[in-house]
């Protein structure tokens, strides 16, 4: 066995927080639940979705029979813009309002398909969407940040297969893009650059996780990785968030972006369960929001075609992310899946 980068700490500079390397627990003899690639076609419209056009949903609101990617206020949201103004504070009790709304946006009118499936066009209407989005929400007095992220697969909890993603405005910055914009800020004044330029440039340097790249973007599997085929798209060009991107970035988002969910599909021959979230600048006017550097995260929980990452005990109560395969291992099997996309069972 190569024990070649195994049993370190890896320094996440972002979060400000240690990765553990322990890539022999990838040959642990395996007894627990593993998944399958297989499943049943779905319908291309199914008049029980309540994200087909046309379709009346839980609330009474009937879909539009829309043609491009549509956007709605969730009718169960976890965040309301009518929040009860509560405040309470005591030395252990301490209560806040949570202002906020829920967006969710189907990709497109067809409900047998996913993002990796449809054209580069079709992406780029979807990236259209998100800007739009971000720039409405993120303009209103109550909301201070604007998380985009889409959930793939049965296996993150997802209940629903029409292609869709959600929309988490708030009326607080959520937990982890605080700190990533604390260490953007605290590198900057040091160093004086950004600190994704920083991490990009060493990466180009070093090669050996770079996945895909064009003229504007890079898609790399971090030095730091916390999961398998965690993978970061940056903009070469330092930006804070996606409005900032001009047209020709756009279509070069879209088409980095559509690449690589290609290329996770074709890893393990199967639609690649994953967790996309989109790092955008807050939307508060704090002036320090423009040291962000605006990039997407991409989360697969496969750490093997048929056996998932979870997080137990030593993660989930101590904190730190044990990586069961060295990032650079992992680039090398991503890098060579191949682009050309199929359909694929769901």
């Amino acid at each position: 066995m190569n024990f070649k980068g195994n049993w370190e700490r890896r320094w996440h500079p972002l979060l400000k927080e240690w990765v553990v390397l322990a890539a022999t627990t990838s040959e642990r003899p395996w007894s627990g639940e593993t998944i399958s690639a297989s499943g049943s076609e779905e319908p291309e419209f199914d008049p029980k979705c309540y994200l087909c056009p046309g379709v009346t949903r839980a609330s009474g609101i009937k879909n539009p029979d829309y043609i491009k990617p549509y956007a709605f206020t969730n009718d169960f949201a976890s965040f309301s813009m009518d929040a009860p103004d509560v405040h309470h504070k005591s030395e252990l009790e301490t209560v806040e309002p949570v202002h906020g709304t829920c967006r969710v946006i189907c990709f497109t009118p067809r409900h047998n398909i996913t993002l990796a499936e449809m054209n580069v066009g079709e992406l780029a209407d979807v990236v259209s969407l998100w800007k739009k989005e971000y720039a409405e929400l993120g303009s209103h007095p109550k909301i201070d940040n604007v998380l985009i992220f889409e959930n793939k697969g049965k296996v993150i909890g997802v209940s629903n297969p029409h292609p869709h993603g959600q929309i988490y405005a708030t009326g607080f910055i959520p937990r982890i893009v605080k700190r990533e914009l604390e260490s953007f800020t605290d590198y900057r004044r040091s160093h004086g650059e950004g600190l994704l330029e920083a991490i990009l440039r060493n990466e180009l340097e070093k090669g050996k996780r770079i996945i895909c790249q064009n003229e504007h973007f890079v898609a790399f599997i971090p030095f730091f990785a916390r999961f398998v085929y965690e993978t970061y798209i940056v903009p070469r060009r330092h930006v804070a968030r996606i409005t900032d991107l001009t047209d020709e970035e756009t279509l070069a988002y879209a088409e980095i972006h559509h690449q690589l969910i290609v290329k996770f599909d074709n890893l393990y021959n199967m639609s690649f369960p994953n967790i996309t979230m989109l790092h955008n600048a807050p939307t508060d006017n704090n002036p320090e929001n423009d040291h962000f550097h605006f990039h997407t995260e991409f989360y697969p929980p496969m750490r093997s075609p048929d056996k998932l990452k979870y997080l137990a005990g030593f993660e989930s109560g101590g904190g730190n992310i044990i990586n069961p395969v060295n990032p650079e291992e992992a680039a090398g099997r991503l890098r060579q899946a191949p682009v050309i996309h199929y359909k694929h069972k769901k």
